[in-house]
């Protein structure tokens, strides 16, 4: 009952101090913000342990974070809307730290498409020059806004963007918080190794052992054309990346690196041949533990020929699969 008494009185001396017009409030806009963020998961959890065990209905699910979103999301509306002439004085300074404060929630709530709205209304704000632009803002805020943009780029499989975004965050990151660092490459990895088949050095492998564990063993497998091993190992950590929204991207990496490494080493070990047998490809396959027909094979090379990750074509009279002189497996 306290987090309730708690997080109506922050709601209200939000309220009260959002009404003042010079940047000399935010600091104290920054703490109560956080405060209520936190207090009302505290009142969530608590509503959840009431609940348990009780035949209480659905339509009493927690819902004191969202409250909060809602007060925090008025709280940004009144500093872009500052009409303080001053620019160095104006509220529109807090504007990243509000927003990205949001993004925390929204994530956490599970309401992406609310973090998507947030940086329309951004974007429009910028572009009509109202806001000083993100580079001028402290690099904490920076680097918190420029990372969760860049996730939501990568769950939009916006690789680029969210390349760009995610070298802004950890370009900026302070060099001694390695947390915030892993946090980021988490996500900037499996980009690098989609967009450019770029593998992480021993060096950052010591770094950030937790990021070993994760990822090694499926780079390795990509790196080899070993479906069987990547296979397993992303079935293994399947539970994980689906809660950080990174399972899809691992299945692209399968179809689009793995399995064309792994039709590439048949065609090296073919002597580079550029007529190489549907049965070639498919013995490779089970050499590696993966059990298919010929007409899968086929299917395979339709799909990476289309999508440009092999040149060539099917000859589907001889079974085989004719091959470019040139470059047959572009990069």
């Amino acid at each position: 009952m306290a987090a309730y008494r708690e997080q109506n009185s922050l709601t209200q001396l939000l309220n009260r101090i959002a009404e003042r017009t010079d940047k000399w409030i935010l600091p104290v806009v920054y703490t109560v913000t956080q405060e209520l963020r936190i207090i009302a998961m505290e009142a969530d959890h608590y509503i959840e342990d009431r609940m348990s065990g009780s035949s209480a209905s659905n339509s009493a699910k927690p819902n004191k974070l969202e409250e909060a979103a809602r007060t925090i999301n008025r709280t940004l509306t009144v500093c872009l809307n500052d009409r303080n002439s001053s620019m160095p004085n104006s509220r529109k300074w807090g504007v990243y730290f509000i927003i990205s404060l949001l993004f925390k929630i929204y994530f956490k709530l599970g309401t992406i498409s609310l973090a998507t709205s947030v940086v329309r209304v951004l974007n429009a704000s910028s572009a009509a020059g109202d806001i000083p632009l993100v580079e001028e803002y402290p690099k904490a805020h920076m680097v918190t806004f420029k990372y969760y943009v860049g996730i939501l780029a990568f769950m939009d499989e916006e690789y680029e963007k969210a390349e760009e975004h995610l070298h802004a965050a950890l370009n900026n990151c302070y060099k001694r918080a390695t947390r915030n660092q892993e946090l980021i490459l988490q996500y900037l990895l499996p980009t690098h190794l989609l967009l450019h088949r770029r593998y992480p050095s021993k060096a950052v492998w010591r770094t950030f052992p937790r990021l070993q564990i994760i990822y090694e063993e499926l780079f390795t497998a990509s790196k080899r054309g070993d479906m069987r091993t990547y296979e397993v190992a992303l079935a293994a950590r399947e539970r994980l990346f689906v809660t950080r929204r990174i399972y899809l991207t691992m299945l692209k990496i399968r179809t689009k690196i793995v399995r064309p490494r792994l039709f590439e080493q048949v065609y090296l070990a073919s002597d580079k041949s550029t007529r190489v047998p549907v049965s070639a490809f498919r013995k490779g396959l089970e050499f590696v533990g993966i059990d298919v027909d010929d007409d899968q094979v086929e299917c395979w090379a339709a799909v990476m020929i289309y999508q440009g990750q092999m040149k060539g074509y099917i000859s589907r009279e001889r079974k085989t699969i004719v091959l470019s002189n040139n470059d047959p497996f572009p990069r």
